[in-house]
């Protein structure tokens, strides 16, 4: 085929890192974008001069006809725009978590299944290197079998007026439910979550173990409690325990220090970074296998809908047991494909 012609849906604090993508690829053709508040086309009207912009994601849909469609809502608000392009003849990436409720996940896996659409979510860590070497290692047999995975993964507190909408597990935590997944191979059987907050209906602070099926257990724990004085807006660790070795994950990565006279800063150069003016890194991976996938018209071996989809199950899981103080146990479902 030839150019992609691609639509984004939602301007908010991620659109413009996937708009730099999406604008330094040849085979993509950015038609339109869209949100809600005309106030933040400015820098996408700068990036994509051609592209229309449109307040109402139907009627971009319905008027551009796009091949793919880059869904950039808040959580709670991907379903409708998901599913609407899918049934109009759009692939579709949506960032993570693919929803905010199981009930939604299926919905829009089993359309794309009956329209034979492209689905994919943003599990960007199958992207990065350092998770790509562990998972490499552990197939090769390097650590024996895995029998615990701790993922610390705790963002600034400034984030969490953005946030607080939702359980940091679905912003977070989502993130590492998908990993362990990956790595330990095995579905979650019971979930046990505590959680804590400050003031606000919505918790800052959740803690979980997952049980797996074959006896792996999984640590979550997040927080919006990072200072605004923290070098880095993240602080992110993973530690992978298996039977004859272990691998530790360091989020930001010290590749390098900066000083100021008044603050410090240690990017993390791993997760993203720009050389030469050219984006790169596991988000810019991600969405080229997207596109690869839209022009081959061949589904994701890496991403697939189902692992999705199971992310999000657990995350509801772990949001019932910290709401209600009890375990909470998952049993077997049907793969909505």
């Amino acid at each position: 085929m030839g150019a992609i012609r691609l639509a984004i849906v939602g301007l908010g604090r991620f659109a413009l890192a996937h708009a730099r993508i999406w604008s330094q690829m040849e085979h993509i053709e950015v038609v339109a974008v869209c949100d809600r508040n005309p106030e933040t086309f400015g820098p996408f009207r700068a990036m994509f001069p051609e592209a229309r912009c449109y307040t109402d994601w139907k009627e971009l849909i319905d008027r551009e006809s796009p091949d793919a469609v880059d869904v950039l809502t808040p959580e709670h608000l991907h379903a409708e725009p998901v599913l609407h392009a899918i049934r109009s003849g759009a692939h579709v990436f949506v960032e993570k978590p693919l929803a905010s409720a199981p009930e939604e996940a299926e919905a829009m896996i089993r359309a794309a299944g009956q329209h034979g659409r492209i689905l994919m979510t943003g599990h960007v860590l199958r992207f990065d290197a350092r998770y790509t070497e562990a998972k490499s290692r552990i197939l090769r047999g390097e650590t024996g079998p895995i029998r615990s995975i701790y993922a610390k993964r705790n963002n600034g507190k400034t984030f969490f007026s953005i946030y607080n909408r939702i359980s940091p597990v679905f912003i977070l935590g989502i993130h590492d439910i998908d990993l362990m997944h990956w790595l330990f191979e095995d579905d979650v059987i019971e979930v046990t979550a505590i959680r804590s907050a400050s003031g606000h209906p919505t918790e800052d602070l959740i803690w979980a173990m997952l049980k797996f099926a074959r006896g792996g257990i999984g640590i979550l724990e997040n927080n919006w409690l990072l200072p605004d004085g923290a070098a880095s807006p993240a602080d992110v660790r993973t530690e992978i325990t298996g039977e004859l070795g272990s691998l530790i994950i360091r989020d930001p990565e010290r590749g390098i220090d900066y000083i100021g006279s008044s603050s410090a800063e240690q990017p993390a150069l791993l997760t993203g970074c720009e050389v030469h003016g050219r984006v790169e890194g596991p988000l810019a991976r991600e969405l080229e296998h997207f596109a690869q996938c839209v022009r081959l018209g061949r589904p994701s071996d890496i991403l697939r809908p189902s692992d999705a989809w199971k992310a999000v199950r657990v995350a509801d899981a772990v949001r019932q047991s910290a709401r209600e103080g009890r375990p909470v146990r998952l049993t077997p479902a049907a793969n909505p494909l």
